[in-house]
């Protein structure tokens, strides 16, 4: 015991820490047999305890240690660590950024999912538009137009909506005669009797009549056309050609499938 407070003491000495006399009068009374006072034990005691000492203190390998070194260290590695791994309250303000993106493109996709199929099934409907004349009563307006109807069928599962339909002849170049149809929405698998009216060109039919020739009807060709407004202001056209013998033929004697609705 008294060999390991020698050590504390001649330590405490070296190291000039606290009242150096009172300690070596104690390490004297100590190595001449004397007992130590409880004060002076209680003194020494504190010495060696203390976490503050005033000056470095040489270890048994003659090495410093620099006991301010350890903490500016621990404070530079503190940031580092904070940067490498963000703390959970970081973590969940990066994620709350991000769940709005997520969330609003999300929804983006979803909206341009429903307008392409909107738009599909809207031109697949217009597109399998059926018509044929409808067996009434035509009125004259006047010397080249008729008040006629005709009957139109939407035989998709979706509803159909267009402006006109129109019929358009040509012999060569020249249009000879048209009857436009006016529009209509019409319900899955439904049909309606429409208006519409039958002009001819008299110009074009004079010309043809001043030249002298034959009708051929290889040189006749028949157009139709149905516009139809997507979502209400999107044009769209469905155009198809027929020879005129082909398309005549087609109204005497409709094929089967040719109109579906009742």
């Amino acid at each position: 015991m008294s060999e390991d407070l020698i050590r504390s003491i001649e330590e405490l000495i070296k190291s000039e820490r606290g009242d150096i006399g009172r300690l070596q009068d104690i390490l004297v009374a100590i190595k001449n047999g004397e007992s130590v006072s409880f004060d002076d034990h209680r003194y020494i005691e504190s010495l060696t305890q203390s976490q503050s000492p005033p000056n470095p203190v040489s270890n048994s390998d003659n090495t410093s240690t620099d006991t301010t070194k350890p903490e500016n260290t621990f404070d530079n590695v503190i940031p580092e660590s904070n940067t490498e791994i963000p703390s959970p309250e970081i973590s969940e303000r990066v994620d709350t950024r991000k769940a709005p993106t997520k969330k609003y493109a999300l929804v983006g996709i979803i909206i341009a999912i429903v307008f392409v199929a909107y738009v599909g099934l809207d031109v697949y409907a217009v597109n399998n538009l059926q018509f044929r004349p409808h067996h009434g009563q035509q009125t004259i307006i006047s010397e080249t137009q008729l008040a006629i109807k005709s009957d139109a069928c939407n035989p998709a599962y979706f509803p159909a909506t267009f402006t006109k339909y129109e019929i358009i002849a040509f012999y060569n170049s020249d249009e000879i005669e048209k009857a436009t149809i006016t529009g209509s929405t019409l319900s899955p698998k439904s049909a309606a009797t429409l208006d519409g009216i039958f002009s001819i060109n008299k110009e074009a039919v004079s010309k043809i009549g001043k030249e002298n020739s034959t009708f051929d009807p290889t040189k006749a060709t028949i157009i139709t056309s149905v516009n139809a407004p997507i979502f209400g202001f999107i044009p769209y056209t469905v155009d198809k050609k027929y020879p005129a013998q082909e398309f005549q033929n087609t109204i005497k004697n409709p094929p089967p499938g040719t109109f579906d609705c009742m």
